[in-house]
């Protein structure tokens, strides 16, 4: 085996392993990007959905997010009667 042929063997193993190291990052980016659209999604789509279910007249009692948002005035819980409680047994210092 001459040189040239040596020289070309080595250029193959090096375009080879270039090319593979390309396509594991094409991947990784998509992989990547994939999954920021799939967060997107599962964040914004219930909202999406009790909104358009709000607007065509549905009750969307099954929507926590909506009757966590109403003010007392208008049937939702006032913030001081929700939080964290106290182990059973312990009484408030006050």
């Amino acid at each position: 085996m001459n040189n040239f042929q040596e020289l070309e063997k080595e250029q193959a193993r090096h375009y080879d392993a270039a090319k593979r190291q390309h396509v594991q990052n094409n991947l990784t980016q998509t992989f990547g990007l994939f999954k920021f659209i799939g967060q997107i999604v599962d964040v914004y789509l219930p909202a999406l959905v009790g909104v358009l279910i709000s607007s065509v007249g549905g009750n969307g009692s099954g929507n926590t997010y909506l009757t966590s948002n109403r003010t007392p005035a208008e049937g939702g819980v006032h913030p001081g009667k929700e939080g964290p409680h106290l182990p059973e047994g312990d009484v408030p210092s006050r």
